[in-house]
């Protein structure tokens, strides 16, 4: 008996022992997310507690999470600053994946985040067999950002904007209340959802134990420079192991990082980071090869400098196109002299008009210009316009319009990314990035030319003639008059109203009107992607021909631009605020730089 007592006393000092290594955590009653100030009730916080303590039962299985988590929360929270997502964000992936690259849910979620493969791409990710960006951590974490903002917009509320990262946001629905949009004070009772309960029991179970270093020493480095080569030779360049290199890249399918964009390749380093040698421009370069990886050697956009020897006229060719470098005191009559070409030719050629001003510095065509670019993508720097791009990369301003589904005359802001060589899929939001502090030359293809010998003003006919056919220029008029070529995304954006047919859904209807099904629901505030027969639904912009009936009315926006309000938009259009709202279908004053508003 004794014996028994013994060995029953030593069992309950083994056992109390491993209960001492558990974590206890307890939920608090009042908890902050983002600019939120969130009240839990007891039976809220019973139901966050019982997920706290299974999160917590197991120490190894929590520590092995918490030390991957040191591994990508440093990444992750330097992009989220970067986009203005509240930094407990990072949680959610480590609810949804567990921070293992590439997870697979059974509903077909990949990633760190969890993103189905059109959700993914409507956020910007590339998702193919060489590619896959959800399994890319800086990739999937701004394409989660870019996803978190565009619901919280919407909401206006950071509780509600976790539920629509499972539910989407028309099914997120059923389960918020228009009561508490914006607000930053709320109260979670036992009805909260299942998911916003599991997320604050991960932020809440793993808050105090993801910071510091990995009990490996591992950390991730970013490296850009990977266009063309594979991982075995990006681990031979900066002496990292080729294994874990391959194990922390996972997102790259084929054997080489392809070289239409930059890609973040995930460099796993201990101790000091590799020092990342610079790509050197080979100066041999044709201009098609540089058009491959986006770089060419020679200066970049010409300008006068030291450089140029501007004694002498100066001949450039860009995209393939003989152009000429305006000099001070020239204009349009003088360059057309030069360029072998009428002045009505010079100013189509340039999408200019009679009365322009020439500016100095500046490359104008002597032939037409092309309908896309040599390379892919291109960062709006400072004071530039639609023109001065189309100018730069020697494209005719109609066709990069139609590239970035835009009008000729809509301003683009700096850091916008541009179409150039392929057309910005209707899905795909429009790309920002972040300019450096210090301006920079852009690196685009440049061929300076020998004069020309001097040749006859060759016929427009003849022109057409050896132009591709999307290259064909209509003949000016027998008189000379200045001529405005005036394209379709000049006339003024339409309103249309469809009629839902028996059959139609709004997927469909989204392909046969080319607006994406988020603009439909966003345009008649819908819940989700349910539609009934005979309702009407609101489609901005023209739409093909194959749908019925369309009723359609001439409208002008107002775009949004930073510091604008509902008030200060409506006095400027001569509106009442209640009739800008009814016009535009909305019911809060909420607005986003770069909405258009109709404003007629």
């Amino acid at each position: 008996m004794r014996t028994l007592l013994i060995i029953l006393c030593c069992f309950g000092f083994i056992f109390a022992k491993a209960n001492d290594n558990v974590r206890k955590v307890r939920v608090p009653s009042e908890i902050t997310l983002g600019d939120m100030k969130l009240k839990i009730s007891d039976a809220c916080r019973r139901n966050i507690q019982k997920d706290v303590d299974a999160l917590t039962k197991s120490p190894k299985f929590m520590e092995i999470k918490a030390d991957r988590a040191r591994i990508y929360f440093p990444i992750i929270e330097k992009i989220f600053k970067e986009e203005g997502v509240p930094e407990d964000f990072k949680f959610l992936a480590l609810q949804e994946s567990a921070l293992i690259s590439d997870a697979v849910s059974s509903a077909n979620a990949v990633g760190f985040w969890q993103f189905k493969d059109f959700t993914g791409r409507e956020v910007g990710l590339r998702i193919d067999r060489s590619v896959d960006e959800r399994l890319n951590i800086v990739a999937s974490t701004h394409g989660a950002a870019k996803y978190f903002k565009r619901h919280n917009f919407y909401f206006d509320n950071w509780v509600y904007t976790i539920l629509a990262h499972m539910t989407g946001r028309g099914g997120a629905g059923k389960y918020v209340s228009k009561s508490n949009f914006g607000k930053k004070r709320m109260t979670l009772d036992g009805k909260t959802h299942w998911y916003v309960v599991r997320f604050l029991a991960h932020k809440i179970a793993y808050e105090g134990i993801t910071a510091g270093p990995n009990t490996e020493g591992l950390r991730l480095v970013e490296y850009k420079k990977g266009k063309g080569k594979s991982l075995s030779s990006i681990a031979k360049d900066t002496k990292v192991n080729e294994v874990e290199l391959k194990k922390y890249n996972k997102w790259l399918k084929a054997n080489k990082v392809p070289g239409e964009k930059v890609y973040s390749v995930m460099l796993p380093v201990r101790g000091k980071a590799p020092k990342i040698k610079e790509d050197k421009p080979n100066k041999e370069k044709t201009d098609d090869e540089g058009a491959e990886d986006g770089l060419i050697s020679v200066k970049i956009y010409p300008k006068i400098d030291e450089d140029l020897n501007v004694s002498g006229t100066i001949y450039i060719k860009i995209n393939g196109i003989p152009s000429i470098l305006a000099k001070k005191g020239d204009g349009i009559n003088v360059l057309a002299k030069k360029a072998n070409l009428t002045p009505e030719q010079f100013v189509k050629y340039n999408d200019l008009k009679m009365s322009s001003m020439i500016k100095e510095g500046e490359i104008y065509y002597m032939k037409p210009k092309r309908s896309r670019g040599k390379i892919y993508f291109y960062t709006v720097q400072p004071n530039e316009t639609l023109w001065d791009v189309s100018q730069k990369f020697g494209i005719k301003l109609v066709k990069l319009a139609k590239l970035n589904r835009m009008a000729t005359i809509d301003e683009i802001k700096p850091g916008r990314v541009l179409w150039l060589r392929k057309k910005r899929p209707a899905n795909m939001p429009i790309e920002y990035r972040e300019l450096p502090k210090m301006p920079v030359d852009e690196v685009i293809p440049v061929k300076v030319e020998p004069k020309p010998v001097e040749e006859e003003i060759v016929p427009e006919e003849e022109v057409q003639e050896i132009l591709p056919e999307e290259e064909v220029i209509e003949t000016p008029s027998k008189n000379h008059e200045p001529t405005e070529v005036i394209s379709e995304l000049d006339e003024p954006i339409t309103i249309t109203s469809h009629l839902v047919l028996k059959g139609e859904t709004l997927y469909g209807i989204s392909k046969a009107t080319g607006v994406s099904v988020e603009d439909l629901i966003e345009w008649n505030n819908l819940y989700d992607t349910s539609i009934k027969v005979g309702q009407n639904l609101v489609i901005h912009g023209s739409v093909e021909e194959n749908l019925e009936a369309p009723k359609t009315s001439e409208v002008s926006f107002h775009v949004v631009e930073p510091g604008d309000t509902m008030y200060g938009i409506s006095k400027k259009y001569g509106l009442e605020i209640e009739e800008l709202l009814k016009l535009n279908q909305k019911e809060n004053f909420n607005l986003d730089v770069g909405e258009r508003l109709r404003v007629k």
